[in-house]
């Protein structure tokens, strides 16, 4: 007994040894090169910022205030973070905190694995080498080190996979129970990386198969229920609180959401990701073909042979699977490849697997020294990838002195300003505000503002995010931004005043080299609540989301975007809009919302000219019955200092559909107003 305890004291130290050795590899040049705890993606800071907050008393807040953000991709990591932030570790020292989840995550993982792999003395060498599997891929060590969510996420994997191989273990009057928990654990997945629910579901139906003389449908609700239950409920708590039933983030990133690309564009985007994913993040990452091959051989041994094969087929699923919902993103082929983690942590357990049954099958066959057999697949796996090492511990150290030199640097900049801004515009919604410690608002609409769409917003263009921070009362726009210019022309050029700027150099993670400090003055948008029709029945704002949703605005995808102009009221007074373009024949729908009034006249608010020729038909009924429509003009547009309302008698009533279809030019509208007024 005393031995066994030594050995498993000895074995203790080693696990720790190597991961921490494999930490320092990443987090020493980092230290040295960034002069401050290293954090290689301003995406740590987003959730440095969600940890504060909830240390305040804001849990799930982007920044205090804001309410509710469905931005962070992981909803428990900032708990855990949370705390360390309470005990004093501010600013980028919060990073040591997140250093050391990672280092009790990655142990943690390496004693589920070993009670997967259990005691037999055939899978002690291999039990040997789980911390070296576990950190054997570079480009995964870069994201386990970052401070991101990675690390947290393998335990909960391990854990899962634990879970599992117990309940398919279990003797009967253990297994009800030992169902309940892996199926806890599989529902716990998606709050670690939301692709993971895939996983989840593979491990939760290798529990049911391997159920044996248990009821199907009793292991099924034990094991699957949990995870659309929990699914669910993250649906449900985005919806309340954000209005969108997705996540902040799948809504900006998701390929799928953008609304300008095509069918034929998407499966392109989506090819290249998965031909770049493949090449970059698992091909090269493994160490090239031998690598890679070497990495494969393990993990069909598990597919294979019997002792893990329900684990290792859910893994490798699941894998796949993530890997495939990854291709979405928009942003897949940036960031180091950080999102192909998931898939690859899956392939490495599954690879442990496929190890240990071949070592248990080789020694069944021959002497226990058989398994010596097992050395070159797993010695080649090992080594191979060690070539990509040099690369990315330099990417980690050059991209964390890139965030600290930019990102951190404006944040102190920012929090540095008298009088102290009011509430800053961002479009990285992670170092700048969490550092300035401001009120902020995230152009991009990771972090959130209430139930404001700003994430979706920001895919229809510069014109739809100004459309809601209009919304917003005076006093809590933003009066500075910090931003790149070529992501945000029409912002910075009409609203803002460059101040001041931060320009790096060999520049391996930021969106550009220079990013800018502007003053931002909105006092051209109208007021909250405007009632520039006080006779209108219902009012279409083209580009605001809030009023195109309400309203079910519908178009052919991929056609048309937003646009936006500066023009004049009667009164003389500046005002800005943003609206939309729509081609020449295009037909544009949405549904009028009148509250059982009838109105009398339609009203087209555009900037459209004499000379430009326009005609907009305009038709509005409902399926089945006759519609009423009118023809628009330009012709009565002479003004060029002014907004020309394009108007029409059409009688409408709650409930219709109408109709849009320019003639003779493109439409560039920006409202459409249905009242009781007669036409002039």
């Amino acid at each position: 007994m005393a031995g066994a305890k030594t050995r498993n004291s000895w074995t203790q130290v080693w696990v720790l040894a190597v991961f921490l050795t494999a930490g320092l590899g990443f987090w020493a040049p980092g230290y040295l090169k960034a002069h401050a705890w290293p954090a290689p993606l301003d995406d740590t800071f987003i959730y440095y910022g969600f940890a504060r907050s909830t240390a305040l008393g804001s849990p799930l807040a982007w920044v205090p205030g804001n309410g509710f953000s469905s931005g962070a991709t992981s909803l428990l990591y900032p708990l855990l973070l949370a705390p360390f932030w309470a005990l004093g570790l501010r600013g980028a020292w919060l990073g040591l905190g997140a250093a050391v989840l990672a280092l009790g995550a990655l142990v943690d993982l390496d004693r589920s694995l070993a009670r997967v792999l259990g005691e037999a003395r055939a899978t002690r060498g291999v039990r040997l080498v789980v911390p070296l599997v576990v950190v054997a891929i570079p480009l995964l060590d870069w994201s386990l080190f970052s401070g991101m969510e990675t690390a947290f996420f393998s335990a909960l994997l391990g854990r899962a996979v634990a879970a599992t191989d117990a309940a398919l273990a279990a003797p009967i009057e253990r297994r009800a129970r030992a169902q309940w928990i892996a199926g806890a654990y599989c529902a716990a997945l998606p709050l670690g990386r939301p692709e993971a629910a895939l996983v989840g579901a593979f491990l939760g139906v290798a529990v049911v198969h391997g159920a044996r003389s248990f009821s199907t449908a009793r292991s099924s609700a034990r094991a699957l229920l949990p995870l659309p239950l929990v699914v669910g409920a993250q649906f449900g708590l985005n919806r309340a609180f954000t209005g969108e039933w997705q996540a902040a983030g799948a809504v900006r990133k998701l390929l799928t959401a953008s609304p300008f690309l095509s069918g034929e564009q998407l499966t392109l985007e989506v090819a290249k990701n998965l031909a770049v994913l493949a090449s970059q993040a698992f091909l090269r990452a493994c160490g090239g073909t031998v690598g890679f091959l070497a990495w494969l051989t393990l993990c069909t041994a598990g597919l294979v042979l019997p002792r893990h094969r329900r684990l290792s087929l859910a893994l490798v699923l699941g894998a796949v699977g993530a890997l495939v919902l990854v291709a979405l993103n928009a942003t897949a082929r940036f960031q180091n490849y950080r999102y192909a983690a998931p898939s690859l942590l899956m392939l490495l357990i599954a690879a442990l697997l496929g190890a240990s049954s071949l070592a248990e099958s080789l020694v069944k066959r021959g002497s226990r020294w058989s398994a010596l057999g097992l050395a070159p697949p797993i010695v080649i796996a090992l080594l191979a990838p060690l070539r990509e090492w040099p690369k990315q511990t330099r990417h980690f150290a050059q991209a964390s002195a890139n965030i600290a030199e930019q990102q951190v640097e404006l944040g102190r900049r920012l929090a540095a300003q008298h009088p102290k801004p009011q509430r800053v515009l961002v479009g990285d919604a992670g170092a700048i505000p969490y550092i300035s410690e401001l009120p902020a608002l995230d152009g991009l609409g990771l972090g959130g503002y209430h139930d404001l769409p700003f994430a979706r917003a920001s895919l229809h263009g510069d014109a739809a995010t100004v459309e809601l921070i209009e919304r917003l009362p005076k006093e809590d726009r933003p009066d500075w931004m910090a931003v790149y210019p070529g992501w945000w022309g029409t912002l910075v050029d009409r609203f803002g005043t460059r101040v001041d700027s931060v320009r790096i150099r060999d520049n391996v993670i930021c969106a550009a080299e220079e990013k800018v400090l502007y003053r931002a003055r909105f006092d051209d948008l109208a007021p909250p609540n405007d009632n520039a029709w006080p006779d209108a029945r219902d009012r279409l704002d083209l580009a605001d989301l809030v009023s195109e949703r309400a309203h079910d605005l519908s178009y052919v995808r991929g056609v048309g975007g937003t646009v936006s102009a500066t023009r004049n009221l009667e009164n003389g007074q500046a005002r800005w809009d943003g609206g939309r373009y729509f081609p020449d024949g295009v037909r544009v729908q949405f549904v009028a919302t009148l509250a059982g009034l009838h109105g009398s006249r339609v009203v087209l608010r555009t900037d459209a000219r004499a000379e430009d020729g326009l005609v907009v038909d305009v038709s509005a009924g409902r399926p089945k019955a006759a519609l009423r429509s009118a023809r628009l003009s330009s012709r009565g547009c002479t003004d060029a200092d002014r907004w020309c309302d394009l108007e029409a008698a059409l009688d409408t009533e709650d409930g219709d559909t109408l109709e849009l279809t320019p003639r003779g030019g493109a439409l560039r509208v920006f409202h459409v107003v249905l009242d009781a007024q007669t036409v002039k």
